[in-house]
């Protein structure tokens, strides 16, 4: 597990997108696709777009998926321009960014110089309603709502969970580690791993690497959000209303500090002696 956090949201959503989502696509770029295009070229340094496909009006739509800015991405999109139109010379070619991450999209779609005017179109993810893809009958779309604009992110989860249910074990437990890896774009692997439990799907956690990872710091964090409101209680009961900087240095420390703290707290006579190294 030493892929990196950002290359593996990036690898899962690449995946979905490999099986053309209609629905997604047809709000995206305007119409459904045809045909997935295979657009790769060597160079200096290997460039291969993340999805080229042909559109039904036989236009060709090229996007790329990004959780994170790139401040050259506008240069990187012009150059992609360069490279998929000398394959397609005689296709209209459409542009675009589609930004999945949690922050601000602050993209450059603009090159504008004396000899040179280029443009390509950003769209963030969260701009798109979750519903319309959970109405999709596409599993890859249904996952992808995860990372949509969520009303009520709990029974979204349900939605895609109940969908999920279904599947043979093997394609069940692959479609939830894929939306695990998705719901971390959004900080939400703790309520799916809850939503896992409550729903008693069949899934042998311990079977998958990343799952069973995933569920050790779950329980992790519980044992210490548990062990800190213990210690906070107790705080308040000897010493009365403590201030928002113990709460803070508390709920910031490790579940070990934590728990030597509560020892320390059973002889000490003011709150200097339940904190002092």
């Amino acid at each position: 597990m030493n892929e990196p956090i950002s290359m593996r949201y990036d690898t899962t959503i690449k995946v979905l997108f490999k099986a053309l989502p209609q629905v997604l696509l047809k709000l995206l770029a305007g119409q459904e696709a045809t045909e997935l295009l295979t657009v790769e070229y060597p160079s200096v340094k290997k460039r291969v777009p993340d999805l080229v496909v042909r559109l039904l009006d036989q236009s060709i739509f090229h996007m790329e998926l990004q959780s994170d800015v790139e401040k050259a991405m506008d240069w990187r999109m012009l150059e992609y321009c360069g490279l998929i139109r000398q394959t397609y010379p005689d296709a209209r070619l459409i542009q675009m960014v589609l930004y999945v991450g949690s922050g601000k999209p602050n993209f450059s779609t603009l090159i504008d110089e004396p000899m040179l005017h280029f443009r390509y179109l950003l769209k963030d993810i969260r701009d798109i309603d979750c519903c319309v893809l959970l109405a999709s009958p596409c599993l890859e779309e249904n996952l992808l709502a995860v990372l949509c604009k969520m009303e009520q992110e709990r029974e979204t989860i349900r939605e895609i969970m109940t969908r999920i249910a279904v599947l043979p074990p093997k394609e069940r437990a692959d479609a939830l580690e894929k939306l695990v890896i998705l719901s971390g774009l959004r900080k939400l692997e703790t309520v799916i791993m809850e939503e896992v439990k409550e729903m008693a799907i069949s899934i042998d956690v311990m079977e998958n690497a990343f799952l069973r990872d995933l569920s050790v710091k779950a329980e992790q964090k519980g044992r210490k959000e548990e062990a800190a409101s213990m210690l906070l209680e107790l705080l308040v009961c000897k010493f009365g209303q403590v201030a928002e900087s113990v709460i803070a240095q508390v709920t910031g420390a490790e579940r070990e500090v934590i728990e030597k703290w509560s020892k320390k707290l059973l002889f000490a006579h003011s709150l200097d002696d339940v904190f002092a190294s």
